[in-house]
């Protein structure tokens, strides 16, 4: 299982052109793409998006990519022809106006530091593509690890709370009919103040059909069933080597389905704190799956 968080940086260079691609992901539902490149890359920008497509599944992908000359690339001289030509026109209207000064070549030189453009020669689209494609693959190859490392720390978090929580509803189910017996105790008590002066005995069978449908209302049986067997499918899923958030993200929402439901029908203030406790843990997985691709 991975993490949606991580951060990978690569450089290449190839042909005096060197190429730095930084991705940085955090958590999202989706997977969401931003890529902030130079002109150049447009036309190859496709297979960026690609690559992380192919690696990535779920999380919000920022990636900046920069482009920078560091040798001798072949580079050509133009003439700055729109300055050219405004020089021209100066000629011409110096001729045309019979100025007694001729206009100095310092002048002329001055005017502009743009007399010559510098242009370095293009970089081909295949270079160009052969350059991204191994930037982009050794950036995201830094990020899973990191991904990976950081769901190595969250699994091991998920287990050890998992437990707690076996130990939590292994309690709760221990103790579970406690409240019945109390009840049925407390409600024997309360008859025979009633009765106490009255010469009136108890009708067993009426008080354990009283009990009984108290103790069918408060039966959390199945509930910490299900519970259990929720547990079961999250550590399973947990050991997967695939995107398992989403389906996490379910298990939890039924797991905290069946604990409201054991909160909602316990009698004892004992269990109910043992309800709270498992509440807390089921949250605090809950926020830990957020982060998981």
């Amino acid at each position: 299982m991975n993490s949606m968080t991580g951060f990978g940086r690569a450089t290449q260079l190839l042909d005096g052109l060197q190429c730095t691609i930084e991705i940085k992901s955090v958590n999202s539902r989706f997977l969401e793409l931003n890529i902030r490149s130079p002109k150049q890359v447009n036309s190859v920008e496709h297979i960026i998006r690609k690559c992380i497509q192919k690696l990535m599944h779920r999380g919000k992908v920022d990636v900046y990519v920069t482009l920078q000359d560091v040798g001798d690339r072949t580079k050509s001289f133009l003439i700055n022809s729109a300055l050219k030509a405004q020089i021209q026109d100066l000629l011409v209207a110096e001729k045309f106006y019979a100025s007694p000064q001729e206009v100095p070549l310092s002048a002329v030189m001055s005017i502009s530091n743009e007399w010559v453009q510098v242009k370095d020669d293009e970089i081909t689209e295949d270079s160009l593509t052969a350059l991204i494609t191994e930037t982009i693959t050794n950036a995201l190859e830094a990020l899973i690890t990191m991904r990976q490392a950081e769901g190595v720390h969250i699994q091991q978090d998920l287990l050890q709370r998992l437990s707690q929580m076996t130990a939590i509803i292994d309690y709760i189910n221990e103790h579970k009919d406690d409240a019945v017996v109390a009840y049925k105790e407390h409600l024997r008590n309360k008859i025979n103040e009633y009765v106490e002066n009255l010469n009136i005995t108890i009708n067993e069978e009426r008080l354990l059909q009283e009990v009984a449908i108290i103790a069918d209302k408060t039966d959390i049986t199945e509930e910490i069933v299900r519970f259990r067997s929720h547990v079961v499918q999250l550590t399973n899923t947990l050991m997967k080597n695939e995107p398992i958030g989403r389906k996490l993200d379910f298990i939890i929402q039924e797991m905290n389905r069946e604990v409201n439901t054991i909160g909602s029908k316990a009698m004892d203030i004992t269990l109910t704190d043992h309800v709270v406790q498992l509440k807390c843990e089921l949250e605090k997985v809950r926020e830990q799956v957020q982060n998981i691709e």
